[in-house]
């Protein structure tokens, strides 16, 4: 899976999660920093991921913290290498 594909998903299950985004998330976003989640929305959206790849992200655990999308995008084009 490429970083566009990895981000798009990231999209797609952000978009599940909350509904409607404003504006377009980057590497750079901080899900939880910008306020797009918060520490409920945060499990729900990391489930949706998973579901979507239809995959366990085994780096992503209960006690995930680091909600950079580029963190994130690392995780899951490792994980679908």
């Amino acid at each position: 899976m490429t970083r566009e594909d990895a981000l798009a998903a990231i999209t797609k299950a952000l978009t599940t999660t909350v509904g409607d985004i404003d504006g377009t998330i980057s590497e750079d976003t901080n899900l939880v920093d910008d306020g797009m989640l918060d520490s409920l929305d945060s499990m729900t959206f990391l489930f949706e991921l998973e579901t979507d790849l239809g995959m366990k992200l085994e780096a992503i655990d209960e006690t995930y913290e680091d909600f950079r999308v580029g963190s994130i995008v690392d995780i899951v084009v490792a994980a679908t290498a």
